[in-house]
């Protein structure tokens, strides 16, 4: 046995693994492909003319070609040269997937950065509140569902509306409710920018929260709605809203002017001014 021979290493189940992927686990002599023949990681330059493990020198070849070969070099470098590129471009992809899961990182480290910086805008609102960690899953949750601009434009006009003070400082009950507020209010912006009418219809629904014991505020906005799209004027129904006394009252003289409208011709121009011609529909 000659001194290469005996220094020859195994080739690792690791660095064969490599090799069968790199050539798609086919005969790079004779083309037949596993499982209908057994492979082997054979060496382009034989390890008895010096050659290595190294996986460029590496390429798969069935069993019957590996033996047949002997320790033969090949004829021409061409089959080395496809190696040689096969690799630099699997290197060459290795180092595009690590840049893009380093961008991906910095994503992710951007969002926790923006979530940080908006939790810090809401403290700044609610001093000397902060948010929990709870508070802070609902904020991650409500940055995926609207924009950072979307959001603290949410909480300028939640503590606007909901904060109640107390010796100069916000109580824990009134920030929480304000709290609880701005995932709504981002909502009402989103319709507001595709219906403008929605805003003045929001206000409308604002007074009889104050005004009314009871109010189902989805049907109530539902209701208006469909008198604006039956031509009820803006202003009437704000008078309205002012002097009605009970939801009940509200709503049956809401639903009841629906109802009159859609009997009416749509060509003509009645829907304006059926709300001076049947003012008992809006009374005290």
């Amino acid at each position: 046995m000659s001194k290469q021979e005996s220094e020859r290493q195994p080739i690792s189940k690791s660095t064969r693994f490599e090799i069968f992927k790199r050539d798609k686990f086919t005969c790079q002599y004779c083309g037949k492909k596993a499982p209908d023949v057994i492979l082997h990681a054979d060496h382009i330059n034989p390890v008895s003319n010096g050659g290595t493990n190294d996986l460029l020198n590496l390429i798969t070849s069935c069993i019957d070609c590996n033996l047949g070969k002997s320790d033969r070099t090949l004829a021409d470098t061409t089959i080395i040269d496809r190696k040689r590129l096969q690799m630099e471009e699997l290197q060459e992809r290795r180092e595009q997937i690590e840049m893009m899961m380093e961008w991906q990182r910095g994503l992710v480290e951007l969002d926790q950065y923006l979530v940080e910086q908006i939790a810090e805008f809401w403290a700044e609102l609610v001093e000397p509140y902060r948010l929990t960690e709870q508070g802070l899953k609902s904020l991650k949750k409500l940055l995926r569902q609207h924009s950072a601009d979307e959001v603290m434009e949410a909480m300028r006009v939640a503590t606007q509306q909901y904060l109640q003070y107390e010796n100069d400082q916000p109580t824990q009950k009134s920030v929480s409710h304000a709290w609880s507020k701005i995932g709504g209010i981002c909502k009402i912006k989103k319709v507001e920018k595709s219906k403008p009418y929605m805003r003045e219809l929001f206000y409308i629904r604002g007074i009889l929260r104050k005004r009314l014991n009871y109010l189902n505020e989805w049907q109530c906005l539902k209701l208006l709605e469909q008198a604006y799209h039956c031509g009820s004027d803006i202003g009437n129904l704000k008078e309205h809203a002012c002097n009605v006394r009970n939801w009940t009252q509200w709503r049956q003289d809401i639903e009841t002017f629906i109802e009159s409208a859609k009997e009416a011709d749509p060509d003509s121009d009645d829907l304006n001014e059926f709300n001076e011609e049947e003012p008992s529909e809006f009374e005290k």
